[in-house]
Parts: structure tokens; sequence; C-alpha cells
């Protein structure tokens, strides 16, 4: 009889102790519960490394018509179809020409240099696909690597002027797109008359260096006239188109 009581109080006990050990093991199996602390926490961190103009709305919503480009052939930036522009720059070529392409339509954060069509852009957001560019300071990226680099080689272009350029920098004219899809550069010692007196709808003939790659051709013009007139070199002493 003793040995059956015993074997009854095993049994039983062995019962008690797997009712309490099974279920602290699955508790502990568990993924640990995230505590809403740390998730305010990362929200707080995520918010201040976002910059403000992404808390307002958008101050650009159109269409990307095709990229701005360096007559080096860098990618530098995106002209809407409603002609307003705004640079990104060339080290970072390689995100913006992965997250956005001639034809996505774009929304815009960040602050608009009125009363020129400029746009300095803070993120840049894909609508066509969701994706998003939170657009880098020029020092954020490493310098591309020589070898990318296209060689310049002369050219000559004709056609009228359809969107003025802008240098973000210092708001001033600083080229324009021709009818034949030719982005024109001004050089940096043009004089400040000259750039005024180009207008839209201009008919040009434009000599420079340039390239031309799978974004389009560019060049920096080295002398201009009205077509049909003799061409003028350009230098500070130029103060008109003529």
């Amino acid at each position: 009889m003793r040995l059956h009581a015993r074997l009854i109080f095993l049994l039983i006990l062995g019962f008690i102790l797997n009712a309490i050990i099974q279920p602290a093991l699955a508790f502990n199996a568990l993924p640990p519960m995230p505590s809403p602390i740390l998730e305010l926490q990362e929200l707080q961190r995520a918010s201040e490394h976002s910059p403000p103009s992404l808390r307002q709305p958008p101050i650009a919503d159109a269409t990307v018509d095709r990229y701005l480009l360096h007559p080096l052939g860098d990618v530098e930036g995106l002209l809407l179809t409603d002609g307003l522009q705004m640079h990104v720059t060339a080290r970072a070529a390689h995100e913006l020409v992965a997250m956005i392409q001639p034809g996505d339509r774009v929304q815009v954060h960040g602050r608009r240099l009125f009363p020129l069509p400029v746009v300095q852009a803070d993120v840049i957001v894909n609508v066509t696909d969701g994706r998003s560019l939170m657009v880098p300071f020029r020092l954020d990226r490493p310098i591309p690597p020589s070898e990318r680099r296209q060689i310049l080689k002369v050219m000559t272009v004709r056609g009228s002027i359809q969107v003025l350029l802008y240098d973000h920098l210092k708001r001033v004219v600083n080229g324009a797109v021709l009818s034949d899809g030719t982005q024109v550069r001004l050089p940096p010692d043009v004089g400040d008359g000259f750039r005024v007196s180009l207008q839209q709808h201009e008919e040009v003939e434009v000599e420079g260096y340039g390239t031309e790659t799978q974004y389009g051709r560019a060049l920096e013009a080295t002398a201009i006239g009205r077509r049909g007139a003799p061409l003028t070199h350009l230098d500070a002493s130029i103060q008109q188109l003529r």
C-alpha cells in the first residue's frame, strides 16, 4: 500500500510540475513585445532627421520632363513639365536615375525660390511607384570616379529657346533648353546683361564643347548668335545676344 501511495503521489506531482513548467517555457519562447516607449523614441528620431518641409504640403506636383545635365554628361537635376526645375548634386546621380525617370509624376517637398521657376528640393516623392529620394547635400556623397567622365567634343546646335535654365545658387540664367532638346550652358564669366538678354522662342545658333549620353545632349557655349547672324564669342564683355 505504501508503494502504491508513493506512485500515486509521484504521478500527481509530475502532472503539477508539467502544468507549471510547460506554459513558462512557451512564454519564454515568444518574441519580446515591442515597448511603446521604444517605438515612440524611434518615431521621434525619424522625425528629427526628416526635413521640416516634409510635414508641409508639396510645393510641386508634376511630371518629369527630362534630366538636367552638366556639359560633362552628369545628371544634376530635374526639369518638370510645368517648367519647374531643381538641382540634385551630380554625386547622387545614380540614386536619382534609379528612383525617378522622365514620365514619372513627382511631388516635391522643399522651398520655392520665387520669382524664379526653381525649387530647392528636400524630398522628391515618385508618385508613380511610391518611392522617395531624400535629396543629399553635395558633401554627403563621395566624388564619382574620374573614369566615368565623358570626353568633351565640339558641337554646333541650332534651335529656338524653349526653357531658360537657372543657377540655383546665384539665381541667374545659366543656360537654356533648345527646341531640339539640347541643353546649353553659359560659361560662368559671361556678362549679366547677356544672361538677361536671352528670351524664350529666340532662334539661336550655338557652338561649344559638350557630350551626348543616353540622357540627352548638353554643351557649354563658347559662341552664340541669333540664327543667321555671325556668332559672338562669349566672355565677360558681351552684354547682349547679337
